[in-house]
C-alpha cells in the first residue's frame, strides 16, 4: 500500500484576499480532491471555506465545509479526465441538492449518495453544509461488488441506517482522524475501503445481504464497537459477539488478520493510554490506566510491555528524553 497523504487547507476572504481570490484557492482544492469541476458562489461577499482529505490507493476521503457554492462537471471536464471514479456524499450538516442524468438527489444528514464521475453532473449546497466526501477508483470497487456500470445507484440519496450506516462510519472516520493517526489507520484498514464501498452501493441497491457474516461490514462493526467500549474494564469476547449480533465464533473468524478479538481490545487500550501519556506526562500511570480500561496496574504494566517493549515509565521517561534534546 502506498503512503497515505494527507493535508488541510482553511481559506476565508480578508482584507488582503478578495471573496474572488479565495474562491478560486478554493476551486482548485475542491478539483485536486474530488473532481475537476467549475464552482461559483451562491452568494456576494465574504467566503469561507475549509477541507481535509487524506489520499491513499486511488482513495480520496475528505472533510468538507464551505459557504454556499454550486459545483458543476461538464462534458468537456468529463471527456479530458484521466480516470474514473465513484464519487460518494456523506451529509453531515445543511442540504446538497445534485443532479445527474436527468435525476436529483436531495442529500441531508443521514445519508448516502453517490454519482459516477464519467457522467456531468451538477451540485448545490446550503451555507456551510458539512459533508465526508469520498473518491474511489470505479474499476475496482465494480470488481468488488460485481455490478455494471448501468446497475449503480447514482443520484439517489439512501438513507445511511443499519448496515448502510456502518458502511458511511467506516470512511467518516477516517475523514475525522487526526494527522498522526492517519497512517497507521490507512495501513490496517485501508485494504478494506474497496470492499466497504462496494458493501455500501450494493445494500444502496436494495441488497440486504451483501457478504457473508464475516464480510468487511462486519469486522468493521467489531471494531467500532471495540472503538466505542474499550475503556469499559469488564469488555469481554462475549460481549463483543453479543452486540454485533454474531457468534463467537464467527466474530474470531472476522478477526483473523489482526489477532484475536482480546489483543485488540489491549492493542487499542495501549494506542489510548500512549495518547494520554503524551498529552500530559504529568498524569498519574494509575490514572492512564483506569482511562484506559485496564482494572489494575498490574494488567497495564504487563500489557503495555507486551505491545510497546517499555514499561509506561520507561515510555514516559524517553518522551522527557527527547523533549529536552529539541
Amino acid at each position: 500500500m502506498e503512503q497515505a497523504v494527507f493535508g488541510a487547507v482553511e481559506i476565508s476572504s480578508s482584507s488582503t484576499l478578495s471573496p474572488r481570490q479565495a474562491f478560486e484557492q478554493w476551486e482548485a482544492l475542491m478539483s485536486d480532491a474530488v473532481a475537476p469541476t467549475v464552482i461559483e458562489p451562491l452568494r456576494q461577499g465574504h467566503w469561507h471555506g475549509q477541507i481535509t482529505t487524506t489520499q491513499f490507493d486511488g482513495f480520496a476521503v475528505s472533510r468538507m465545509q464551505a459557504s454556499a457554492q454550486r459545483a458543476l462537471r461538464t462534458k468537456r471536464m468529463v471527456a479530458q479526465s484521466t480516470g474514473e471514479f465513484i464519487l460518494v456524499n456523506i451529509v453531515l450538516e445543511g442540504t446538497n441538492w445534485t443532479e445527474q442524468g436527468g435525476q436529483v438527489a436531495e442529500c441531508k444528514p443521514g445519508t448516502i449518495s453517490f454519482f459516477d464521475s464519467g457522467l456531468p453532473l451538477e451540485s448545490r449546497t446550503t451555507d456551510n453544509c458539512l459533508s465526508t466526501l469520498v473518491r474511489a477508483p470505479l474499476q475496482l470497487v465494480m470488481e468488488h461488488s460485481g455490478l455494471t456500470r448501468e446497475q449503480l445507484p447514482t443520484a439517489t440519496a439512501v438513507p445511511a441506517v443499519g448496515a448502510l450506516g456502518v458502511v458511511t462510519s467506516f470512511f467518516r472516520g477516517l475523514a475525522e482522524l487526526p494527522p498522526d493517526d492517519i497512517s497507521q489507520a490507512v495501513s490496517v484498514f485501508g485494504t478494506d475501503a474497496a470492499g466497504m464501498m462496494a458493501s455500501a452501493l450494493l445494500l444502496a441497491t436494495g441488497e440486504t445481504s451483501p457478504a457473508p457474516s464475516d464480510s468487511l461490514y462486519t469486522r468493521q462493526q467489531v471494531l467500532a464497537y471495540i472503538r466505542k467500549n474499550f475503556t469499559n474494564p469488564d469488555l469481554t469476547v462475549d460481549e463483543i459477539a453479543h452486540a454485533c449480533l454474531i457468534s463467537r465464533r464467527t466474530l474470531y473468524r472476522v478477526c483473523e488478520g489482526f489477532g484475536e478479538p482480546g489483543a485488540i481490545v489491549r492493542r487499542t487500550r495501549i494506542a489510548h493510554a500512549r495518547r494520554l501519556i503524551r498529552a500530559d506526562p504529568s498524569r498519574s500511570l494509575a490514572a492512564v490506566a483506569a482511562a484506559s480500561g485496564f482494572s489494575t496496574d498490574r494488567h497495564f504494566y504487563r500489557a503495555f510491555r507486551e505491545e510497546t517493549g517499555l514499561t509506561p515509565g520507561q515510555f514516559r521517561d524517553q518522551l522527557g528524553a527527547r523533549s529536552r534534546g529539541r
